[in-house]
This record gives C-alpha cells, structure tokens and sequence, in this order.
C-alpha cells in the first residue's frame, strides 16, 4: 500500500520506511516478500541489487500496474467479507432464523 500510495501522490519512496526493522520483521522475511512481489510482477523494477556485502533494495522501486489492481481485489473482497459478516449478525439476532 505504500509503494500505491506514493506513487498516487507523487512522493519519492522513503527507502527508511522499506527495512526490516522499520517493519519490524526479520531480514530473510522481508527478503522473501519482496522477492515474492518482484516474482509475481507486483512491483516494477528488479526489487533488489547485490554486492559483496549483500542484497539492497532499490530506490527506484514502484507498484506495477498488476500491483495496483492486485491491491484493489483484496480491497474489495475485504469489503464484501466484512459485509457479508456484518449481515450474518444482523440475520443471526432474528429469531427463527
């Protein structure tokens, strides 16, 4: 959602808020997620660089337009979750049903 929101606003990505400890998750986790979004082509650019002293992430990295739609579809069926729950309350509070 980050990387969504600053493209849409025209802000340069804050590559401090892209770590693991900004994020409060482990390196191998955070490498994994975003290998897995470069794989799944959620992201545009080769998500990281590597030398002698490891993998980085690059500054130029941004949502794909797959990404945006991917984030869009789970935006959505969050909705229709969170409805369709809300509902089953509403049904589950009439009596007899």
């Amino acid at each position: 959602m980050y990387l969504y929101n600053c493209l849409r606003q025209d802000e340069v990505v804050d590559m401090q808020k892209l770590t693991p400890e900004y994020l409060h998750i482990n390196q191998r986790y955070f490498e994994y997620i975003f290998d897995t979004l470069n794989d799944e082509g959620l992201i545009l650019n080769k998500a990281y660089y590597e030398d002698m002293l490891g993998k980085h992430l690059e500054s130029d990295i941004m949502i794909s337009p797959k990404g945006i739609s991917f984030l869009h579809e789970n935006s959505t069926i969050d909705k229709v979750k969170k409805s369709v729950k809300g509902i089953a309350v509403i049904i589950s509070d009439i009596p007899g049903l």
